[in-house]
């Protein structure tokens, strides 16, 4: 028997590659009326690189740099996020034009996390942290061609998850 969807965790690096997968999300809690985890990792850098660096610029520069970056995610993801009325307003919208009933389209509500971590830890450790039955990441174009490839992230999401993945590709351009 299949599982029913109740949760899904959407990670973004919030680069425009995501908006297809950010619908996609929006589409499914709508269809299965599931909680949307929205969630920015910001990366680490490595413990000798991290250190120069506040050296060279001042623990209390290095702070807010960090703080800073926390705030430009937070907005960008609340951004994304719209609020619950708007986002629900333009599902309703959806499902008017392409005839699907109003009881049938909504979502339960969505969160908005930020950590700072490694990726594919932090996706794993919150998807299993809320439960979600489902996880999608966005594709991206590679470098020097213009077909969707998985990266990095997305591989080693699937290589150590039991949670169902969806890698969605970008748009085309």
């Amino acid at each position: 028997m299949l599982k029913p969807i109740r949760s899904i965790l959407f990670a973004t690096d919030l680069t425009p590659n995501c908006q297809a997968a950010l619908d996609f999300t929006l589409s499914l809690a709508t269809r299965f009326k599931a909680t949307i985890y929205m969630l920015h990792v910001i990366e680490r850098l490595p413990n000798n690189i991290d250190e120069k660096v506040r050296d060279l610029l001042g623990k209390h520069q290095w702070d807010d740099l960090v703080n800073s970056h926390h705030a430009n995610a937070r907005k960008s993801l609340l951004g994304k996020q719209s609020t619950n009325s708007r986002v629900r307003e333009s599902v309703r919208n959806f499902c008017k034009e392409v005839g699907i009933d109003d009881g049938a389209c909504d979502f339960q509500s969505s969160e908005i996390i930020i950590t700072d971590g490694e990726l594919v830890e932090d996706i794993l450790a919150k998807a299993t942290e809320n439960e979600c039955d489902l996880i999608v990441l966005g594709g991206h174009k590679t470098l020097f061609s213009d077909t969707a490839a998985f990266g990095s992230t997305a591989k080693g999401v699937l290589k150590r998850t039991s949670i169902p993945v969806t890698i969605v590709p970008p748009r085309a351009a």
